[in-house]
């Protein structure tokens, strides 16, 4: 028989892995289908930068990415980009694919999140967050009411911080299924 106290911890903790489960897990944007987001009614996506749509530290844009932008924009599914980052660097990558974007984020914040759904006028409900991390992307997203979808990060170099943070990150990644697999 279990305590009240232990089985209001494990309620805590399930309460918590439901804010850093991911809807989706793929490997990179470029497979989050237009049909799935139009599936789940989603109208607008917001975007993480660093080791989501480019690697970190660079504006390399990847044609598949620039073509999966212009795939979302296409279905009229609107597109911002959320980034701790403040760089011109982030700027220029968001004209680059003639995106709006929001720096120096403070992600996981909801404040962060409802100012990307404001700026393409949806409803947490119509939103979908894609990134690389649990604890910024995914769980910020859930936060606010909108779906997640995690992809693997692109580059193995990251910010100092980042990589404490993927550390941390490890446990519950480990129990995530990989990319493809259904749970």
């Amino acid at each position: 028989m279990r305590s009240r106290s232990g089985s209001a911890s494990t309620d805590r903790a399930r309460s918590l892995l439901r804010y850093l489960t991911p809807d989706a897990i793929v490997e990179r944007v470029e497979d989050i289908s237009t049909e799935l987001l139009a599936e789940w009614g989603v109208r607008g996506v917001v975007l993480d930068l660093d080791n989501t749509i480019v690697p970190w530290n660079t504006s390399d844009v990847a044609p598949g990415v620039r073509a999966w932008v212009i795939g979302l924009r296409d279905a009229r599914i609107g597109v911002c980009v959320l980034t701790n980052n403040y760089t011109r660097r982030a700027s220029s990558v968001a004209r680059l694919l003639d995106i709006p974007i929001i720096k120096a984020a403070f992600k996981p914040s909801p404040m962060a999140f409802r100012s990307a759904l404001a700026r393409m006028s949806i409803d947490a409900e119509e939103g979908a967050v894609v990134g690389d991390q649990l604890y910024t992307d995914i769980l910020g997203g859930k936060l606010v009411g909108m779906r997640a979808v995690l992809v693997n990060p692109l580059s193995t170099r990251e910010f100092v911080t980042t990589r404490f943070v993927r550390w941390l990150e490890r446990p519950f990644r480990a129990r995530l299924p990989k990319p493809g697999e259904s749970r």
